[in-house]
């Protein structure tokens, strides 16, 4: 079976090691003898996992067999120890190499590594966070990628900032287009002077940049 290192024994490498262990045969290394053990109780006997020595040390990874590894996985909470780890992993010509970052500000480091994928834990959390907000906004969202259109339904609440403002001042702030508003169980185009109004739902369509910024400002408020 394939080999697949993990760098780091904590509950993302673990999640990863459950979710990889029917393609491959998992080693996971972490100095940490109290992490290790966790890991090798929550995996059993599904995983190796290797306790003492640097995970960031040549030596240490070509025990565990870094030299036969098609996956190398620097997951660890250490920006330095990973970003070693995976140059040991580049001239060891492991195939997939994916490395978590943990601050932005490191990212051309690892770049420069020219590694498979980086997995920026800033940008996970800032996107699930957006994610979050914008659910509370739009009732539905698709995109173009042939045009880069969006098509969305923007549900006003009580709070709204856009209540009491007329379509032509979303039209023009926002560029985008407002074709139908769902007011009161019925569907009507609205000109230009329409007053938006509470609980009122907006289809809009316009360019993603423009929908991104309309729902970013309505999910702040």
């Amino acid at each position: 079976m394939r080999i697949a290192i993990i760098v780091g024994a904590n509950n993302i490498s673990i999640n990863v090691a459950k979710t990889l262990m029917d393609k491959y045969e998992i080693v996971i290394v972490d100095s940490n003898d109290e992490a290790c053990s966790r890991a090798f109780k929550a995996l059993k006997s599904s995983a190796l996992v290797y306790r003492g020595g640097d995970p960031g040390s040549e030596d240490v990874l070509s025990e565990v067999g870094i030299d036969k590894a098609e996956l190398f996985l620097a997951l660890s909470d250490d920006d330095e120890l990973n970003h070693r780890a995976c140059s040991i992993a580049v001239g060891k010509g492991v195939p997939i190499i994916i490395a978590r970052v943990n601050n932005k500000s490191n990212e051309d480091l690892f770049r420069e590594l020219n590694i498979t994928s980086m997995i920026n834990v800033e940008d996970l959390v800032t996107s699930a966070i957006e994610a979050i907000l914008t659910k509370r906004v739009a009732e539905s969202i698709f995109t173009d990628p042939s045009t880069n259109l969006s098509f969305v339904i923007i549900r006003v609440d009580e709070k709204s900032q856009i209540i009491g403002k007329q379509i032509s001042y979303i039209v023009d702030n926002y560029e985008v287009a407002v074709p139908y508003v769902i007011t009161s169980g019925r569907t009507i185009k609205p000109s230009g002077d329409y007053v938006v109004e509470g609980n009122d739902e907006l289809v809009i369509v316009g360019p993603s940049a423009s929908i991104n910024k309309l729902i970013k400002e309505l999910s702040t408020e």
